[in-house]
């Protein structure tokens, strides 16, 4: 073990015989650490929070400290961290209000100022770039790609393998396989990168495809939408996995896509319009 002289370490936390603590750090009571992880300087560590194996914990972050929620009375809630999980600098990640844990999964990565609220469940694999950040009881699946300042409302549900492009954010929930852009997000197609990453075939990725040109382009609302796929479309796994979002939203799911059209202004010169599609909200969903 290798602890600095200057990090102070609270009587009865959990630090692994090879885990690494930097200088100026402070790490609370309740902390338990795992193998391999290393915590860099002027690191915090509080509540009752779990590191686990070969994780890297850059200068300034903090976890595990109060929730800034109006809320909370101190409760002896905490975080839960996988393992391989990269937290840059400045990085913030609080623990939950009520009861429970603030999770994040492995193998994830937050960029500088990152911030993940109270009670938030980040899936595996999640990477979130500079400054993006998470109101409370947010819940982000797997192998999500958030660019940087990318805000997501609280309660929002965000499905797997979904991709935001800078500067955007949401009040809604977001299906999963989706890329978004604009503010507020919008759906603009499916994330075929990140399909090709877990290996999910040219078939299935074209099953996705056909099912979000009915949720989106045929003018129907959410309990249409979902029959019509359900009919019509080979329920594979991930097939089913939209179905299911869509139909358990309680929020409802983002605004149309929008398609950029090409015409011809004065001159001949050419222009682009922006077009927006059907929107499935909860009001459009007939109660789903």
């Amino acid at each position: 073990m290798a602890i600095h002289p200057t990090a102070i370490i609270g009587d009865g936390a959990d630090i692994h015989e090879l885990a690494e603590i930097g200088p100026f750090s402070v790490i609370g009571p309740n902390v338990k650490i795992g193998s391999g992880t290393i915590i860099g300087p002027h690191v915090v560590i509080d509540g009752h929070t779990e590191l686990g194996a070969d994780c890297n914990i850059y200068a300034g972050a903090t976890i595990g400290l109060d929730p800034q929620d109006r809320g909370y009375k101190g409760e002896p809630t905490g975080v839960k961290i996988g393992d391989r999980v990269h937290i840059r600098e400045y990085a913030t990640i609080h623990r939950a209000t009520g009861e429970g844990f603030t999770t994040i999964g492995d193998d994830c990565f937050l960029m500088n100022y990152a911030h993940v609220a109270h009670n938030c469940k980040v899936g595996k694999g999640v990477t979130m770039a500079n400054s993006a950040t998470l109101a409370g009881h947010v819940q982000v699946g797997d192998y999500t790609v958030m660019a940087g300042f990318v805000v997501v409302h609280q309660h929002v549900q965000i499905g797997r393998l979904c991709m935001f492009s800078g500067m955007t954010g949401t009040r809604v929930d977001i299906p999963p396989f989706a890329t978004l852009d604009g503010r507020p997000s919008m759906f603009r197609g499916i994330n075929r990168v990140g399909l090709k990453r877990v290996n999910v075939s040219q078939e299935v990725r074209t099953a996705i495809k056909e099912t979000y040109r009915i949720v989106y382009r045929e003018g129907l609302n959410a309990t249409q939408a979902l029959t019509r796929i359900e009919q019509e479309i080979e329920l594979y796994p991930e097939v089913k996995e939209i179905v299911d979002f869509i139909r358990g939203s309680k929020r409802g799911i983002c605004q149309a896509l929008q398609d950029e059209e090409e015409g011809e202004g004065e001159g001949g010169r050419k222009t682009t319009a922006t077009r927006e599609r059907g929107v499935l909200s909860a009001g459009a969903a007939g109660g789903l």
